[in-house]
């Protein structure tokens, strides 16, 4: 018979926070970051409430550890469409393809949305979250403007305006997708993201 590994106390806390994770993940896109309560997202991922607090301090502390995830996933993707687009063209077409793609998949723009509303209720300008979007936003910025200078072009929009003009548009659309119950093609955030792109860039 096969021995089984033990894992040893450091890999039983990774495997563990991974598990509150996924379950979280998965919680959040079903009920919302509001409605989600941590013995949900404990007693989903098999675990007791006494294992969540040994891993995270509330559910803020998951959502963020999600989001900075799923922020520098994003930003990944980005960097390799850039890396291995041989034109500004091909470069649109791959990020049209990737955002159709996330169409299929709205959670997170929905999650960010109920977030971005929380945050302005509570009025907290140095909340986690906010300085981590805030990042995200400045890194994909800079992301941008590389792509000005590597394709040769001038942007009508700085690259910071662009970068927020990108992240509401993929936002906002998830949002008119929600309220009409799916009745928006999936396709229409790439279409939109491809004719933003390239009225935001001429040749310079």
């Amino acid at each position: 018979m096969r021995k089984v590994k033990r894992l040893n106390r450091e890999e039983s806390q990774t495997r563990t926070r991974e598990l509150l994770m996924r379950s979280a993940s998965a919680c959040f896109a079903r009920l919302g970051f509001e409605g989600t309560s941590v013995d949900e997202i404990a007693e989903n991922a098999g675990f007791s409430r006494g294992a969540f607090y040994s891993n995270f301090v509330d559910k803020d502390e998951i959502f963020l550890a999600l989001l900075k995830r799923h922020l520098e996933r994003d930003l990944r993707d980005f960097e390799a469409m850039l890396a291995t687009s041989d034109s500004f063209e091909q470069l649109v077409e791959k990020a049209a393809a990737r955002y159709t793609d996330l169409g299929d998949s709205p959670d997170w723009c929905l999650l960010m949305a109920e977030f971005q509303l929380r945050v302005s209720r509570a009025n907290k300008t140095d909340d986690a979250l906010v300085r981590t979007y805030a990042e995200y936003r400045q890194t994909l910025s800079g992301l941008i403007e590389q792509t000005f200078a590597k394709f040769d072009k001038k942007g009508g929009l700085a690259p910071t305006d662009l970068a927020i003009t990108l992240l509401a548009l993929s936002h906002g659309l998830a949002l008119e997708r929600a309220a009409s119950r799916d009745a928006l093609p999936m396709a229409l955030t790439g279409k939109a993201m491809k004719a933003l792109l390239i009225g935001a860039a001429s040749k310079t």
